[in-house]
């Protein structure tokens, strides 16, 4: 049954791998409405946005549901044997943990309405389908990607390691879905989404964008400061949590950029050498 459940999620990789191709090469095939900053092939990647969907379901199911460690396996767990990063996961207050999942929970769903704040803006909000299809299709690959992770990989929870939890929470199933914090990647997968589309959306900002990234990371850090606290993840689990939601965030919109949306200058230049410079603006 395992090794079903890992070739479906197999597949879901290549149904990513197979969407990225597709998304590479829309701008080319569909000619966009005007005035949009993206070009979508809605022939194809709404399906496999469906389809990824349905196999990201199916893969919760199961990694829900995947068996804890045995009491003897549980004994012989040692924190030293962790990296020192994650040392520390392992000793919260067991008291504080449920409120810290409750939270958690709470600023991931914020987090994920985020993109909703785009509609204020007029210039945005005349392609709300488009920028459904790529938010859809975001969390449709981010989705993914943890599963394969978490079924691929059984990591302990940091609760595991706590003598202060109730034995049943430590050996119950899903507490060995540590790698990585899907909670994290949703959530840097939505804050980042919007920072990037509301700045291609206005090139204007010029270099100020980066201002809009460096607050794209509060959401993710505010839901994994408080899973670690709930003992769901160790530091290394939130940090690439954080790096593949927020990777998937940025380059889902930014691969569906219009070609002619892409700068390209030609700068002759003299000195020691003769020659022309070609800069390409993203």
């Amino acid at each position: 049954m395992k090794f079903y459940f890992i070739k479906i999620n197999i597949i879901s990789l290549l149904l990513g791998f197979i969407c990225f191709f597709l998304i590479l090469t829309s701008s080319a095939q569909e000619k966009a409405n005007a005035g949009s900053v993206y070009s979508i092939n809605k022939k194809w990647e709404i399906p496999l946005t469906l389809g990824m969907f349905g196999t990201n379901f199916v893969g919760l199911q199961y990694v829900g549901k995947k068996t804890g460690l045995d009491s003897l396996d549980i004994i012989a767990l040692n924190p030293a044997d962790l990296w020192g990063i994650d040392q520390k996961a392992t000793q919260q207050d067991p008291a504080f943990a449920p409120r810290a999942h409750h939270i958690s929970d709470w600023a991931l769903n914020i987090s994920v309405a985020l993109p909703v704040f785009l509609g204020l803006d007029k210039k945005i909000r005349k392609d709300w389908f488009d920028l459904i299809v790529l938010y859809g299709e975001t969390h449709a690959i981010n989705g993914n990607l943890y599963i394969a992770a978490a079924s691929l990989v059984d990591r302990p929870r940091p609760l595991v390691y706590n003598p202060g939890v109730l034995f049943n929470q430590r050996s119950e199933n899903g507490t060995l879905n540590s790698f990585f914090s899907g909670h994290v990647s949703t959530a840097a997968a939505s804050s980042f989404f919007t920072a990037k589309v509301y700045s291609d959306y206005h090139p204007e900002m010029g270099n100020k964008k980066y201002f809009l990234f460096g607050a794209a990371v509060i959401p993710p850090l505010v839901v994994g400061f408080y899973r670690y606290k709930a003992m769901k993840h160790f530091p290394t689990d939130i940090f690439t949590g954080m790096l593949v939601g927020a990777t998937t965030g940025i380059l889902v919109p930014h691969l569906h950029k219009k070609i002619n949306n892409y700068n390209l200058s030609i700068v002759p230049f003299t000195g020691q050498a003769n020659g022309v410079r070609l800069v390409l603006n993203l």
